[in-house]
């Protein structure tokens, strides 16, 4: 069968060369040397990158002297004329000959229909380069949306499927992150005397990182809470496991109250910032700069609509 050098002379000049050799493409395997050729990257520092971008047309690999990684690999491989394949002025491959196989050298007619070869072959591979890039990032873009999307199915999980329904009372809520996932959160209590516990959560920033840390505040102060003790209580204890292992410049801000349905009664404690009219009201968030933090705690008489 006829090499593909062959096949190009006989397009070109309608003659066949019998001791021709096959253009070995990095990757793929001649028919008449049945042996694999090695991807080659070279380095866009290397100085072989340099010479093809500034001598176009094809090279004989052992006339080169220069201290080029790049070189001594093709070298090594066997590679004795490359030929560069330059579009819109980068190096995007290399067409790599080994020795013909009359152990002559490449004659005028090869070096010529090589030249040809690789003007119309460097900008049919950028194209080829670019698709296949933009596949690789639809493909990792398509990735990240299913992470995304996982992340958000687990968030909603860890978020109260119901509201509560108490006697005389009216309990609703909404929930929007965003982004596919956020850093807001609340959740409902149940203790055994009747009282129920409220909380309602955000940490700062947005996207997955807030959801890690909003899933973590929610396990501590779940943890927390049943053990029936004060609300001011619950915020410190959760600051102290949370100051340590929360990212620099995050924090949390809580609120946490148990409510009495029975009594209307509501104590709460609050872990946050905001101002009210031209009086700044300032309460350090849930996770503060520093440990052992003391929250004061409040109690109100509440409506029955919440």
């Amino acid at each position: 069968m006829a090499t593909l050098l062959q096949r190009l002379q006989q397009m070109r000049l309608g003659r066949t060369k019998k001791d021709a050799q096959a253009i070995q493409i990095p990757g793929t395997v001649s028919r008449s040397q049945k042996s694999a050729a090695s991807f080659f990257d070279i380095a866009p520092y290397d100085p072989l990158t340099a010479y093809f971008l500034s001598a176009p047309g094809a090279v004989e690999i052992d006339k080169l002297r220069m201290d080029s990684p790049a070189l001594k690999a093709l070298q090594a491989a066997g590679v004795k004329m490359a030929v560069p394949l330059v579009s819109q002025g980068e190096l995007v491959g290399l067409l790599n000959l080994g020795p013909r196989l009359s152990e002559q050298d490449y004659s005028t007619d090869d070096r010529a229909l090589l030249n040809d070869l690789s003007t119309q072959a460097a900008p049919a591979l950028r194209v080829a380069q670019l698709v296949r890039e933009k596949r690789i990032q639809e493909i990792e873009r398509e990735r990240i949306e299913q992470e995304l999307r996982v992340a958000r199915l687990i968030q909603q999980t860890l978020l109260p499927k119901e509201v509560p329904e108490l006697p005389g009372w009216q309990i609703s809520s909404y929930y929007q992150p965003a982004r596919e996932v956020g850093g807001d959160f609340y959740d409902f209590l149940y203790f055994e005397d009747g009282r129920m516990g409220i909380v309602i959560g955000d940490v700062t920033d947005k996207g997955v990182p807030a959801a890690l840390v909003m899933a973590t505040t929610r396990s501590i102060l779940r943890s927390i809470a049943h053990a029936s003790i004060s609300p001011g209580k619950v915020l410190e204890q959760a600051n102290d496991l949370l100051h340590p292992d929360i990212p620099p410049k995050m924090f949390v801000t809580c609120l946490y109250a148990i409510l009495d349905p029975v009594s209307g009664h509501l104590e709460y404690a609050n872990a946050w910032r905001g101002c009210l009219r031209r009086k700044v009201m300032v309460r350090l968030p849930l996770t503060t700069c520093w440990p052992n933090f003391r929250y004061s705690p409040g109690r109100i008489g509440s409506k029955r609509t919440m």
